[in-house]
């Protein structure tokens, strides 16, 4: 009898302890499901080695908008995402030339050594390898790689060369760069991180050279709260021999003076004047972050080379160039989702028949020919109404699902009552049959 009614409870309160584990009002768990982010964007350029400017060549002017393992990266929730990955980026006028040779031939005559994915597209990974040397005079690129990787929420790209030379100009030794960004609207989350490294860096025939020059920089963003971070770190600099300090003012002897009995000062003073006479001047570029609510940015800013020289004899022009090393700029950029408002319900007013509600009448004057009577009456404005409904892990249920699950547990409910009864009345009979 006891197993009987320890049954009938547990079977009558199982429902119950169901519902409030797995049901929610559909109200409710839309709330909890609605994305964190409405939109969000990211962007990122970063390169070993970047140049701008003219270099002189034989007969004119070469413009270089070129690098060394170049890349860029943009992830928005679109969604969209793109990634190039250059070892060598050749510049607008090379990309240029092959869009105009390749287009029209519809295949690839002019090579372009990259790597590039794009989503959503046929391509969302991609990869590229030389194993030999690429002569683009006045530049030449070393053994080199590069990949590029796409999705949804997220942006990979990866690209490196073995050297980077314009001839006469600048000579880059092993150089490589790496972004990651990944981004989830619904969670209300954003990360980049992004790092590129150069070997060695030597202006105007080695009189300048920089080694191991190491750049960082990341972005986060979880909701409301945003940080940056960047770096920049130059392990080592020199000047015709001398080692130097490379800051945002110039450059500064350190160490011990090459020449004995000169002091550090006089080895600044002739390490400048050595880089004025090659027409050469060098110095970082501080790097800055910002965060707020809704954005923030990194920009490590990277060591700035100006290299300005005469026309030469023989026709060969002179050289305008601008050199950044280890360049890294990040921006992310998002809007809070806006929780879905139901529009109230308009009805038409009531025609005819007893008022039910307050209505207000206009007069509206007559005009020759037309006699006055009662404006229209405003139509009625009801309250949003709430759409019914249940959610159980996720799925929705209508209200007819709800009422039959609810149909059960009554049944169950009485029917463990009349159960009972019935095991009672049994035990009660077999009682007074015994009794003599």
């Amino acid at each position: 009898m006891r197993r009987v009614l320890l049954l009938g409870a547990l079977l009558s309160g199982l429902p119950t302890v169901l519902a409030l584990v797995v049901v929610r009002p559909a109200a409710v768990a839309a709330e909890v499901a609605a994305p964190v982010y409405d939109q969000v964007a990211q962007t990122a350029v970063l390169a070993g080695v970047r140049t701008d400017g003219v270099v002189g060549a034989s007969g004119g002017l070469v413009t270089l908008d070129t690098g060394s393992a170049y890349v860029t990266a943009r992830l928005d929730s679109s969604p969209s995402a793109q990634v190039l990955a250059a070892p060598g980026e050749p510049g607008t006028l090379t990309r240029t030339l092959a869009g105009q040779v390749n287009g029209p031939a519809g295949t690839t005559v002019v090579d372009v050594p990259d790597a590039e994915a794009r989503y959503p597209g046929a391509q969302t990974k991609a990869s590229y390898t030389a194993s030999d040397p690429v002569q683009q005079p006045p530049l030449r690129f070393g053994t080199a790689s590069a990949t590029a990787e796409v999705g949804a929420e997220r942006a990979a790209g990866s690209a490196s060369a073995a050297s980077f030379d314009i001839t006469g100009v600048l000579a880059v030794g092993p150089s490589t760069s790496t972004v990651t960004m990944t981004s989830s609207p619904a969670a209300g989350t954003a990360v980049q991180v992004a790092r590129t490294a150069v070997s060695s860096v030597e202006v105007a025939g080695g009189l300048l050279r920089l080694d191991d020059v190491v750049a960082t920089a990341g972005l986060k963003a979880s909701r409301d709260s945003h940080a940056a971070v960047q770096d920049l770190t130059i392990g080592g600099a020199s000047v015709a021999g001398q080692a130097v300090a490379i800051g945002n003012h110039g450059v500064t002897a350190i160490g011990s003076a090459l020449l004995p009995g000169q002091t550090l000062a006089d080895a600044t003073a002739q390490a400048n004047a050595l880089l004025a006479a090659a027409g050469v001047a060098v110095h970082t570029v501080g790097g800055r972050t910002t965060q707020d609510v809704r954005s923030a940015t990194a920009d490590t800013g990277g060591v700035q080379i100006r290299l300005q020289t005469p026309a030469l004899p023989g026709g060969v022009s002179a050289n305008t160039l601008t050199v950044v090393v280890g360049g890294i700029a990040l921006t992310e950029l998002d809007t809070l989702a806006v929780p879905a408002v139901v529009p109230p319900v308009v009805v038409p007013p009531a025609i005819g028949g007893p008022s039910t509600g307050t209505t207000t009448t206009t007069f509206v004057p007559g005009t020759p020919g037309v006699p006055g009577g009662a404006g229209v009456t405003p139509p009625q404005v009801l309250d949003p109404v709430a759409q019914a409904g249940f959610v159980v892990h996720g799925r929705p249920i209508s209200a007819q699902t709800a009422l039959i699950g609810f149909a059960g547990w009554q049944f169950l409910s009485l029917g463990t009552a009349t159960l009972y009864g019935f095991v009672e009345r049994r035990r009660r009979l077999a009682l007074l049959e015994r009794t003599p």
